[in-house]
């Protein structure tokens, strides 16, 4: 059997060598060859991430046979057990789900379940995992939850210890990787030898999940703002942006909000200052790897959940936002992003490269504002800084 595969999900699933080379060998080895006709994995990414890369790639995603996701871990860092976040994560993973069969009736989806060390999972039952189960079993497709089975394979104080772990968010090479890759392919080798029956999609379970999102990628913006395409590529990337450079992005959607901004980390990037109504709020955007010097640049997402606050639920609103290079003098609400670290200095020429942006709602507005001068806030507002959460990721 060879079924043409397309992957998203994090940095488990880019590391080499990991799980996913061991787990296309013993599959191979087991009759069943998982042709990789897409590997759209990018570390230190979510399920918001995953919905923009299919919405970009329809054609590959309408010509494939399987479907691997792996986002659990990520997810759980962001969004963790708290009721709205928590359901706004739902809404990405369904619209995931549901994106991918209205494309392709025909498609076999499987979700992939990994645990950090030190994970909920070795104590209680997991909010994340949880809710993939529970879509996962809603909509037919194949949820393998690692984290459960080497749980009952191997016992808590085997999966707990620290050497089952090379860090915080990726299990130990190689052994580790090799046991994950065997547990993998059990699960998927019984489940694609069941007969494929394509159905018709139950009814949704959130009404206001984000299957119907839109993604605005590089090339799209830039032709609509007027501005140059720069690209930027590696051995794994070639991704297009447009640089906003010392200037504003006017958006606006009706009944519906900004979910994720796709911009690419390079050394001169600012952070991003966000203007909605009377809140002006900041977001690190810099990683520690581009500012080391580990890596030229990196392809990276911003959610916008922690805009959003009480509203973050209702989709009915009418959204204008400003967005822009961060200045100094700027009065803010700082949100530092789990991946991302605080900027100890400013670029003296900033690059603010956007590769693409997700939302949902009716675009009203998407427009250059040329500003001589930054928006300040009254100095006596507070800053807020969120609370970094774990500093790793799958």
């Amino acid at each position: 059997m060879k079924l043409k595969t397309l992957i998203i999900g994090g940095s488990n699933t880019v590391m080499q060598p990991g799980y996913l080379p061991s787990l296309l060998s013993t599959m191979a080895r087991r009759g069943v060859e998982l042709d990789i006709v897409a590997d759209l994995a990018v570390g230190g990414t979510t399920s918001a991430f995953g919905l923009y890369q299919l919405k970009t790639r329809e054609q590959k995603l309408a010509d494939c046979d399987l479907l691997l996701i792996e986002y659990a871990l990520n997810d759980a860092f962001v969004y963790g057990d708290e009721r709205r976040p928590f359901r706004h994560w739902a809404r990405f993973y369904e619209g995931i789900i549901r994106f991918a069969r209205e494309r392709n009736p025909k498609l076999r989806i499987a979700t992939l379940v990994f645990g950090s060390r030190n994970g909920s999972f070795l104590t209680s039952v997991p909010s994340i995992d949880a809710g993939i189960t529970y879509i996962s079993q809603w909509y037919g497709t194949v949820c393998v939850d690692v984290s459960r089975l080497l749980m009952q394979k191997l016992g808590r104080e085997v999966v707990g210890h620290p050497s089952f772990y090379s860090d915080q968010g990726h299990y130990a090479r190689p052994v580790a990787t090799t046991m994950v890759a065997n547990l993998i392919a059990d699960e998927l080798e019984l489940a694609l030898a069941a007969p494929l029956r394509p159905a018709a999609l139950p009814p949704a379970i959130d009404p206001e999940h984000f299957a119907g999102a839109r993604a605005l990628d590089g090339a799209w913006l830039a032709k609509r703002l007027g501005r140059p395409v720069v690209e930027y590529s590696n051995r794994r990337f070639s991704i297009a942006a447009v640089d906003l450079g010392r200037d504003w992005l006017r958006f606006e959607v009706e009944k519906g909000m900004l979910l994720a901004l796709n911009y690419v980390c390079e050394p001169r990037i600012p952070p991003l200052d966000v203007r909605m109504g009377e809140d002006m709020h900041r977001a690190a955007m810099l990683k520690g790897g581009v500012r080391d010097g580990t890596y030229k640049f990196l392809v990276s997402m911003l959610s916008f959940e922690f805009l959003y606050g009480p509203t973050l639920l209702d989709m009915q609103q009418t959204r204008a936002l400003l967005l822009s290079g961060g200045t100094v003098s700027a009065e803010h609400k700082l949100h530092v992003p789990r991946d991302s670290i605080r900027h100890e200095t400013f670029p003296a020429e900033p690059v603010l490269p956007i590769a693409g942006i997700l939302f949902t709602g009716n675009l009203k507005a998407c427009a250059i504002e040329r500003s001589a001068a930054p928006l300040t806030r009254p100095t006596d507002q507070l800053a807020e800084i969120s609370p970094e959460l774990a500093a790793s990721g799958s």
